[in-house]
């Protein structure tokens, strides 16, 4: 087992090496990419209305309010119950969303520096031209390698971002919709309890009436 890991440790570091220099800080980006990603994808994949264990910036408790509104059909003061639910869903939505800001920087980040290490590389393909004059293909091979590597590596771990970053706006949506199909569900029942209250009133003075 230790073997095995060691092996791959040595592969890992010398894909960096053949890279240059860019990829040490290119894979702590990547690091960071996937700490997020991970973390926000898998907190929002488990998360449910009612659960504080894996909340963000009080997420469920503006869940919570809304169908607490919704049931009471009373608003935030100074708002209407309209408003105020919707002020519930735009602070609900920044706390699903408030680390997409992030991991869209590291998307952007890490495809600039691949770009960087494209640049790096060839700087070192024309200064082996500079310094050699005559050049073979192996002399300028070391350098060109270094450049498309980090490339392809600061667009991969971009490519990753990004679809992380769609997951969790889509996780985000699906909550939202999950959570309006409750507060509409709450005003429907207070809106059928409200018609039905005067005629229940009006049945009660007719058989008052009668008797």
């Amino acid at each position: 087992m230790r073997l095995v890991v060691r092996n791959i440790i040595a592969d890992f570091l010398s894909v960096l090496q053949a890279g240059g220099p860019v990829m040490y800080p290119l894979t702590l980006v990547g690091v960071f990419i996937f700490a997020l990603g991970v973390y926000q994808t898998v907190w929002l994949t488990i998360w449910t209305l009612w659960s504080d264990r894996y909340s963000c910036a009080g997420a469920p408790r503006w869940a919570r309010k809304a169908i607490e509104m919704a049931k009471s059909r009373k608003g935030l003061a100074g708002l209407s119950l309209l408003e105020s639910i919707e002020l519930c869903f735009s602070r609900m939505e920044d706390c699903l969303t408030r680390r997409v800001p992030a991991m869209r920087f590291f998307a952007q980040i890490s495809t600039l520096m691949g770009f960087l290490g494209t640049v790096t590389g060839m700087v070192k393909v024309f200064n082996t031209v500079a310094r050699l004059g005559m050049v073979t293909p192996s002399d300028l091979a070391g350098g060109i390698h270094e450049a498309l590597f980090t490339t392809v590596y600061g667009l991969m771990l971009a490519l990753i971002a990004w679809g992380f970053t769609y997951a969790v706006e889509a996780l985000a949506r699906r909550h939202l919709r999950q959570l309006e199909i409750l507060v509409f569900h709450e005003l429907e029942i207070g809106a059928d309890a409200a018609e039905a209250a005067p005629v229940a009133a009006g049945s009660d003075k007719v058989a008052a009436g009668k008797n």
